[in-house]
């Protein structure tokens, strides 16, 4: 097997998923879903840079992209980031209780374990969040041919987001630190709110090019 699931094949990677195993799961097709996004802003630029009538934006588009490039990284890793936190959570779920010290250390591992799957997908929301404000200028700066892709992307990253947020909430529920799980409630709230309206302001934007 790969040592990494961006190493695998699109049709390895969907007979896992599919497949009675905890992990892959959820968490990491939002991360999937970001990556992938990230990569559409990819192309739109790719498509736009090197072309006179684009010259004037040319730079801020060559930005774009590297941030993009380094987007597209850190959510593919976010992949295995997830699957190895799931991991570590049932890891845990295995370690011996027989003694009351055992339990107190499986406890203690547990917790740790469940504050770092929470911490991962959260991480995914927050790098899909930055894909979603690379696409906010490229309606306006992007080759207009590309125009659709844009929507698409931006439908991915919010995605990605809302779902990454889902496996904050699964884990924080089994978090019994509670100063810890208000806080990140809290933040996922806010997260997912700033994402809508990001989406509906990068969508009307699109649908203005769209109808010329």
């Amino acid at each position: 097997m790969p040592s990494k699931y961006e190493d695998m094949s699109i049709s390895t990677f969907l007979n896992q998923l599919s497949s009675a195993a905890p992990a892959p799961g959820g968490g990491s097709v939002a991360a999937l879903s970001g990556a992938m996004a990230a990569a559409l802003i990819l192309m739109v630029c790719n498509l736009t840079i090197g072309k006179e009538k684009f010259a004037r934006s040319e730079q801020e588009i060559k930005e774009i992209k590297q941030q993009a490039r380094d987007l597209r990284h850190t959510l593919v890793d976010a992949v295995d980031a997830d699957i190895n936190a799931y991991n570590r959570v049932i890891a845990c779920y295995r370690l011996p209780k027989a003694s009351k010290q055992e339990q107190v250390d499986r406890r203690e591992s547990l917790q740790q374990a469940l504050k770092r799957a929470a911490e991962v997908p959260y991480h995914t929301a927050e790098a899909c969040y930055r894909v979603l404000e690379l696409n906010r200028k490229l309606p306006g700066i992007g080759n207009p041919s590309a125009v659709s892709d844009v929507a698409v992307s931006v439908r991915l990253a919010e995605a990605g987001l809302q779902s990454a947020l889902y496996n904050v909430d699964i884990n924080c529920n089994y978090i019994k630190d509670e100063d810890y799980t208000k806080k990140y409630r809290a933040a996922r709230v806010k997260l997912a709110e700033k994402a809508r309206l990001m989406l509906k302001e990068i969508i009307c934007t699109v649908r203005t090019v769209l109808e010329g």
